[in-house]
C-alpha cells in the first residue's frame, strides 16, 4: 500500500523531495488535474466536464451520430477557446525545469489544451525518442549573479518532450487522408462554433486534380478536432508504442503522475509497465492527487500525496530549488516569487549572491 503524503507531513515530504533531487532518469505522467489551476475544468470531479452532462459528447459513437454532432463541435470548440486564453500552471513550469535539469526521460499527458507547448515543451512525435546523450549530466556554477545562470548548452537531438497522449486542440484532422491543417484558418472556428464540420482543404484539391485530368472526383472529409475519443484507435498509435519501448530500455528511477484519476485502459497500462520497470531497479513511483488511489493500484505507487499539484510543487521547490526551471529562477526584476525560496537558502539579492548557504546547482 502507498504511504499516504498529507500537506503537513514534513518526514515524506522531504523524502520525496530528496527522491528527485537524487534522480536522473524522470518519466512524468498527467492528467487534467493540473490545468484546473489554469481556469481549465478536469472530467471527473464534482465539477467538472462529465457533472455537466457531458460525458458522451467524448465518445466515438458521437461522430456518427447527426443530432449529436453539432453539440460536439460547439463543445469541443468552447473548450478550445478556454485553453487559448489559458495560462500554464505551476506544475507545467516545473516538468519544464525537469526537461532543463536533464532529468525529465519523458512526459506523457491525458490532455488535449496544449498548455505543455505554451510553456516551451515539444509535441511533435515526428522527433521521436532522440537518443541517449541528452542525460549526459552538466554542471551549473554556484549562483553569483540572480540574472546569471551558467547552464551547459542542452543536447538538440532529445526527440519529443512531451506525448500527447489524446491527441490536442491545436489542429484540425481529415479521418479520411488524414492530414491536419490549422482551425484557425478559412472560419474553421466559426463553423465548428456553429456545430458545422469543415470540409478538408487537401481532399478538395486533390479532388480538383483529379477531375482537371478528367478523371472521377474523390469523397471530400469532413474535418474534426486531432483528438481521440473514447473507444476510439489513436491514429499515432505505433509511433506512441514506438516512444514508450525506447523510454522504458532507458530504465527510469521515478515515475511521476499527477492530476488523473487512471481511469482510461490505455494510461492504466502505460502506468503499470513503467512502474515494474522502475521497481525492478528500487525505483519510486510517486501519485500526487486530490482523490484516493483505487486497491487495484496497491503495490504500484510508493507514495500518494494527497495535495494540490501545484500546491505540492511548490513545496518541493521550496526543498530543492534546483529543480525549479530557468524561467522561473531568474527574474530579473527582483520581484518574482523564487526570490523569497532563495532567500531561504542564504541568497541576498542586494549582494548578488548566497551569502552564508550558497546554492549549488550541481546535478548528481
Amino acid at each position: 500500500m502507498a504511504i499516504h503524503v498529507r500537506p503537513d507531513d514534513g518526514l515524506h515530504l522531504q523524502s520525496i523531495a530528496s527522491l528527485f533531487g537524487a534522480a536522473s532518469k524522470i518519466v512524468t505522467v498527467t492528467g487534467a488535474g493540473i490545468s484546473t489551476n489554469a481556469g481549465i475544468p478536469d472530467f471527473r470531479s464534482k465539477n467538472g466536464v462529465y457533472s455537466l452532462g457531458h460525458r458522451h459528447l467524448f465518445h466515438f459513437s458521437v461522430l456518427s451520430n447527426p443530432e449529436m454532432r453539432p453539440r460536439f463541435y460547439n463543445g469541443i470548440t468552447k473548450m478550445r477557446r478556454d485553453s487559448k486564453h489559458a495560462d500554464p500552471t505551476r506544475t507545467h513550469r516545473f516538468i519544464l525545469g525537469l526537461r532543463d535539469a536533464g532529468k525529465l526521460v519523458r512526459h506523457y499527458t491525458q490532455n488535449i489544451d496544449c498548455l505543455e507547448e505554451k510553456v516551451g515543451l515539444s509535441t511533435d512525435l515526428h522527433k521521436g525518442a532522440g537518443n541517449r546523450s541528452r542525460f549526459k549530466k552538466y554542471r551549473s556554477r554556484h549562483i553569483r549573479d540572480y540574472h546569471r545562470v551558467h547552464y551547459e548548452p542542452q543536447p538538440q537531438d532529445r526527440g519529443v518532450d512531451c506525448v500527447l497522449l489524446h491527441g490536442s486542440l491545436r489542429d484540425l484532422r481529415c479521418p479520411k487522408c488524414l492530414g491536419t491543417c490549422s482551425w484557425d484558418e478559412c472560419d474553421r472556428e466559426a463553423e465548428t462554433l456553429a456545430g458545422q464540420e469543415p470540409p478538408c482543404p487537401r481532399c478538395i484539391d486533390i479532388s480538383d486534380v483529379r477531375t482537371v485530368k478528367g478523371l472521377r472526383a474523390t469523397s471530400i472529409g469532413a474535418l474534426r478536432p486531432d483528438i481521440v475519443l473514447y473507444d476510439e484507435q489513436d491514429p499515432w498509435a505505433d509511433m506512441v508504442s514506438a516512444i514508450v519501448r525506447r523510454d522504458m530500455l532507458l530504465r527510469p528511477d521515478v515515475l511521476l503522475i499527477m492530476g488523473t484519476s487512471l481511469r482510461t485502459h490505455g494510461v492504466k497500462r502505460l502506468v503499470k509497465d513503467f512502474a515494474k520497470v522502475i521497481h525492478k531497479r528500487a525505483g519510486k513511483v510517486v501519485f500526487v492527487n486530490l482523490t484516493e488511489p483505487a486497491e487495484s493500484w496497491d503495490g504500484v505507487f510508493d507514495y500518494w500525496v494527497d495535495w494540490d499539484c501545484d500546491a505540492w510543487v511548490r513545496d518541493l521547490i521550496d526543498r530543492r530549488p534546483e529543480l525549479c526551471s530557468p524561467t522561473d529562477l531568474i527574474d530579473l526584476t527582483g520581484e518574482g516569487e523564487h526570490m523569497k525560496v532563495m532567500a531561504s537558502y542564504g541568497y541576498d539579492r542586494r549582494q548578488g549572491s548566497s551569502q552564508d548557504n550558497p546554492i549549488d546547482l550541481t546535478l548528481s
